[in-house]
């Protein structure tokens, strides 16, 4: 019987076996988020500090081993870092490629998103940062791009590992796993699951690891995130087979480390390590506690790295805690639990009193209302000199009466400001911060209607941030970015932009920058609007949204998750209500986990019957139970007319269907 074929029937059994603890001699790498990294050689008894030739804030991400023990740690801002085992210090692997691409911040690092060591072929090292590929075949001294070509502009390289035979296989945040060699990157993800988006498009799961057998080149296994399980391939990866999940895998859960062996596959989970035995399918728990109660105290522990003594195990990973969240001020506390209704122009004008009866009718406390929308005109007094020569300026409303009025009410008053889709700023100077076509020489358009500007510009950002500072002033409690991207629709290879100062900089390096330059000056939170799919996956370099990082730098982001607007096979395994409460649930776990709880998540929620044939006001409170279930903080329903009556509807337990 095959290795498969017994670990399938094992499986259905579920055996856990207990396992030994580790030796006295067992060395212990602990990440730390103030200290850096500690080092015990004696399982935990006593540690040292082990910061020699590291910077002083490392924000640690992970750590690996070679065959000889020497030690890579990889970090969030800082690079990436090498120490053979017994040298004295830390050594910097890499230059000026892994620099992050920031006016802002130029001393930083990209984030490092996979690394892999080739034990075969000592030297032999790959290192990605989230959108690029590297390899270095002397240490980390020297790197060389890889050419992504396949992938390029919309991937998010999530794992790495060398084969047996010396073939680099790249995992990916959805589109599966690649096979590279000599002549590109080759797709090896037959077999490995997909989710459906439309007729021809569909999505795999993250790839959090990988690993191969190092005594066959034709073994390979890799580990899903979000509990999707683990598979293996014994074609070098041209094919795959599911081998189960580790018990008590959830939807929350993201795969740290794989390690093989020649009958046993160790899976870091969370903060636990599993050993899967491949003759018998039976599972161990592999626990370090002892070792952790002896960590020092005042030490917030993210990442274990255990060397068992006697060679029992292999180098073991544990994830084990998420880095403190640094705020400086109130404002994301501000921004929490904000529970919202959107409110165009002409809803404000024709029926706040109602808009503001419907926010406590349906237990809410907070409004959204526009004051630069998608033509890019404003609705609130302004002497700023590009608004008023581009045309913006239009009639405003009395921000002061609406501002009070809410304020009375114990309403919470967000500013809506469209940033890069500004038909106004479009036109203005002679079309001089328009994005540009490469091919026509002449203002780029994309969809039917929609006229972007270059988000290089400096005028641009600067325009939106003051104008911010201006509705701030005004009395706003809060400013909320909408279209903050690149364009998605239409010709988009021909976009050119002649504002772009960094030449091979990632689109979302562009939209931090600007994120940051805003918090810096605002003196009211700050929140963010993005696509709802940028919520669900680690997205790529398409239109520059990277929740991550845009959670790092806010006080609240909203991703829109109307589902209306995935993809019509998206989710369909769910029928019904539970379609959209589904789709809300998965969207918020989805996005706290990979923004580790950063800033709170504050989605958008679906007020209008697009597309939705179970709509009503079941529809309605299935999304809201989606929230509540998911863990984010708060929501805000859209319904462009500021029509709200099914909203009302279902937060009083009337109807199950539209009638």
């Amino acid at each position: 019987m095959s290795v498969f074929k017994t670990l399938a029937a094992a499986l259905t059994i579920n055996l856990l076996a207990t396992v030994p603890s580790f030796s006295a001699g067992t060395r212990a790498v602990l990440l730390t988020d103030k200290i850096g990294v500690l080092v015990s050689e004696n399982n935990g008894k006593s540690w040292n500090r082990f910061t020699d030739g590291l910077p002083g804030d490392i924000n640690p991400l992970s750590i690996t081993v070679d065959a000889a023990g020497g030690l890579y740690l990889l970090t969030r801002h800082s690079g990436a870092f090498g120490r053979p085992r017994g040298a004295s210090a830390w050594r910097a692997l890499g230059g000026e490629q892994f620099r992050l691409r920031s006016e802002l911040h130029p001393e930083r690092y990209r984030k490092i998103t996979a690394f892999a060591v080739d034990n075969a072929r000592p030297g032999v090292l790959a290192l990605a940062t989230k959108h690029a590929l590297y390899r270095s075949r002397d240490h980390g001294r020297n790197w060389t791009d890889v050419p992504m070509r396949a992938i390029e502009h919309n991937h998010y390289i999530t794992a790495l590992a060398f084969g047996a035979s010396g073939v680099l296989y790249a995992g990916t945040s959805f589109h599966g796993i690649y096979r590279v060699t000599d002549r590109g990157l080759v797709p090896s993800s037959a077999g490995l699951p997909r989710e459906p988006y439309s007729a021809d498009v569909s999505f795999h799961e993250e790839i959090g690891a990988i690993a191969a057998d190092a005594s066959n080149p034709d073994l390979v296994y890799a580990g899903l995130n979000f509990g999707g399980g683990l598979y293996g391939s014994r074609d070098g990866g041209r094919s795959w087979k599911n081998l189960g999940t580790p018990p008590g895998s959830t939807t929350e859960q993201l795969i740290g480390e794989l390690r093989a062996g020649s009958d046993s596959l160790f899976v870091s989970a969370g903060a636990a390590v599993w050993r899967l035995n491949l003759r018998t399918g039976v599972w161990s728990e592999l626990k370090v506690e002892r070792v952790m109660r002896r960590v020092p105290p005042g030490v917030n522990p993210l990442v274990l790295l255990t060397l068992e003594g006697t060679g029992a195990y292999p180098p073991l990973f544990y994830r084990i805690g998420t880095p403190e969240i640094r705020r400086g001020n109130d404002f994301r506390a501000r921004a929490a639990g904000k529970k919202a209704l959107y409110a165009g122009i002409p809803a404000v004008r024709r029926n706040l009193a109602g808009l503001i009866a419907t926010v406590h009718a349906c237990g809410m406390n907070s409004m959204v209302i526009d004051m630069k929308d998608d033509q890019g005109n404003l609705y609130f007094p302004t002497n700023d000199e590009t608004a008023l020569r581009s045309g913006a300026a239009r009639k405003p409303i009395d921000v002061r009466a609406v501002l009070g009025a809410l304020r009375r009410e114990g309403i919470y008053s967000i500013a809506r400001v469209v940033v890069f889709k500004d038909p106004n700023l479009f036109r203005y100077d002679n079309h001089r911060h328009a994005i540009w076509n490469a091919r026509t020489n002449s203002p780029w358009r994309g969809s039917e209607g929609e006229y972007w500007v270059d988000p290089h510009s400096p005028l641009v950002q600067e325009y939106n941030i003051a104008l911010s500072r201006e509705l701030a002033a005004l009395g706003f409690d809060e400013i909320q970015f909408d279209y903050i991207r690149f364009p998605s629709d239409g010709p988009t290879h021909l976009c050119r932009y002649r504002h772009r100062r960094l030449g091979d900089g990632f689109k979302s390096e562009v939209i931090g920058d600007f994120l940051a330059r805003a918090k810096r000056t605002l003196s009211v939170p700050l929140s963010v609007d993005i696509y709802g799919f940028n919520a669900m996956y680690r997205f790529g370099n398409w239109i520059g949204q990277d929740v991550e990082e845009i959670a790092a730098i806010v006080d609240a982001v909203c991703p829109m998750v109307y589902p209306s607007h995935f993809g019509g096979r998206y989710y369909r395994r769910f029928p019904g209500d539970e379609h959209p409460y589904r789709i809300v649930l998965d969207s918020g776990v989805r996005a706290r986990v990979i923004t580790g709880d950063g800033a709170p998540m504050r989605p958008y929620l679906q007020a209008f019957k697009m597309l939705s044939p179970t709509w009503g006001p079941g529809y309605i409170r299935s999304q809201v139970n989606g929230v509540v279930e998911s863990g984010v903080s708060g929501y805000t329903f859209w319904n462009a007319k500021g029509e709200y009556d099914m909203v009302r509807r279902a937060a009083s337990g009337t109807g199950t269907a539209e009638r």
